[in-house]
């Protein structure tokens, strides 16, 4: 059995996968800024692209029936305010209705960051870092995706006052092993390099959804499992390992531990497939 590592010409002949990153939270780390940061992408197969634009334009069309034709992107903080909460009901059953797409989370507690990273006090570095995480996750997920290895296209929300050519620049050397010459994560199934996008993407607006469903759930008290409802709708497109783990792999936590979720009496919902 030949086990050598495709050549670039067989990885761009491989299925394609649609990668969608938006985040949520603010990337301070002062103690005035939001609890936590975190980065999310929606992973769907090429060929099932179209559900991605059916869902968007289909949440539009509710969220805009006042005023047909209007195209407005969909965003969380302006159309699904803690006041409509039929609407984010109505979203989490649109996504949770897409059958083949599969979701990453790196959660990134503000606590534990400025306790465990000390060098990620400058927001650009912080973003980086955190997008390395789910970028690494996402390049496992495309290598292993079920029923073959794809090649992932991953669009990234813009942040304003960001330069994301030296995200793309760190990133970069990242993958070419500068930092850690002993990672084996599988970057040739990331089609290089990343782009940034407006919202204008449907996929972005909806991993911008997706983000909001979990800082609803990780906003809430650790007691409160209705803080998380809309959020464990979607709970059976969380990415696993071959073996069935979530974390580490479709829930990521920057952090020595993970009890910033997994103390939450919804942790054990949101894990089991």
């Amino acid at each position: 059995m030949n086990t050598a590592p495709l050549t670039p010409a067989q990885l761009g002949q491989l299925p394609k996968l649609s990668v969608y990153v938006d985040e949520t939270g603010d990337r301070g780390l002062a103690l005035n800024c939001s609890p936590f940061f975190a980065m999310t992408a929606l992973m769907v197969p090429e060929e099932d692209d179209w559900t991605v634009r059916y869902a968007a334009s289909g949440l539009r069309g509710v969220i805009h029936a006042s005023r047909p034709g209007d195209t407005t992107p969909l965003h969380w903080v302006d159309h699904f305010k803690a006041k409509r909460p039929e609407r984010r009901v109505r979203a989490a059953t649109v996504l949770a209705q897409m059958p083949s797409s599969k979701v990453v989370h790196v959660i990134a507690p503000k606590d534990a960051v400025r306790l465990d990273y000390p060098g990620l006090r400058d927001t650009d570095r912080f973003y980086n870092y955190t997008a390395r995480y789910l970028l690494e996750r996402v390049a496992h997920a495309a290598h292993k995706w079920p029923g073959g290895s794809r090649l992932a296209i991953v669009r990234l929300g813009a942040v304003k006052g960001m330069d994301h050519t030296e995200t793309a620049s760190y990133l970069n050397r990242v993958r070419t092993g500068i930092f850690d010459k002993y990672a084996s994560v599988p970057w040739q199934h990331i089609k290089w390099p990343p782009s940034w996008h407006g919202t204008d993407y449907d996929g972005i607006q909806l991993a911008d959804i997706h983000a909001g469903l979990l800082n609803v759930a990780l906003t809430g008290s650790k007691d409160d499992v209705a803080c998380a409802e809309n959020l464990l709708l979607c709970k059976h497109q969380l990415h696993r390992s071959p073996t069935g783990h979530l974390l580490g792999h479709g829930v990521k936590l920057m952090a020595r531990d993970d009890t910033f979720v997994t103390d939450r009496c919804w942790w054990q919902k949101w894990s089991v497939a």
